[in-house]
């Protein structure tokens, strides 16, 4: 398929989709995939940057290296999707269900999460920086190195995280629920 063609992108289907991205086609921002169902996808690289994919199933999707910055993600399900490297910055992740999924070296800044849920999500060297994760569960997620400064963690679900290593400089912890003695830098 000549990946130059014209193609209304208005109403493509994710099976044009597929055939455009294996012909070597990136390019895919600003699609509505709104409700779809796409568990367990290999799109690394995709470009689905301020895609609508509102309430989308992509639990166990392989998007390495993916562009999905300013997306609509509002309730979508990425369950233990490999998100490694992902930019997602801008984001909108309200209520979208992470449990352990790769988010590690991902660029979630400024994006909002809150009531996200991220239980035992790796986020080692995420940059989480101005992100909104208020009263999002992270129990279990591996913070190690992540970027969090100017974060807001009200009410966040911090049981089982070490934040040792996590900057955390102008972060807002206020009533986040924390083991005893968290070991904190600044």
């Amino acid at each position: 398929m000549d990946t130059a063609s014209p193609i209304d992108m208005q109403s493509i289907t994710m099976a044009q989709v597929l055939d455009l991205y294996a012909a070597g086609r990136r390019d895919f921002s600003h699609l509505d995939f709104h409700e779809a169902w796409m568990p367990g996808l290999e799109l690394p690289g995709i470009d689905l940057a301020q895609a609508n994919l509102v309430s989308a199933n992509l639990d166990g999707a392989v998007l390495v290296g993916a562009n999905l910055g300013g997306c609509n993600l509002w309730r979508a399900s990425l369950e233990m999707a490999d998100l490694q490297a992902a930019n997602l910055t801008r984001s909108i992740l309200i209520r979208a269900q992470l449990s352990g999924a790769n988010l590690n070296q991902a660029n979630l800044s400024s994006s909002d999460l809150r009531l996200a849920s991220l239980t035992g999500a790796g986020l080692c060297r995420s940059d989480l920086r101005n992100a909104n994760l208020s009263y999002a569960d992270l129990r279990n997620a591996d913070l190690a190195d992540a970027d969090l400064r100017g974060a807001n963690l009200t009410g966040a679900n911090l049981r089982g995280v070490s934040l040792a290593t996590a900057r955390l400089g102008g972060a807002s912890l206020d009533r986040a629920w924390m083991d005893p003695s968290p070991e904190l830098s600044y």
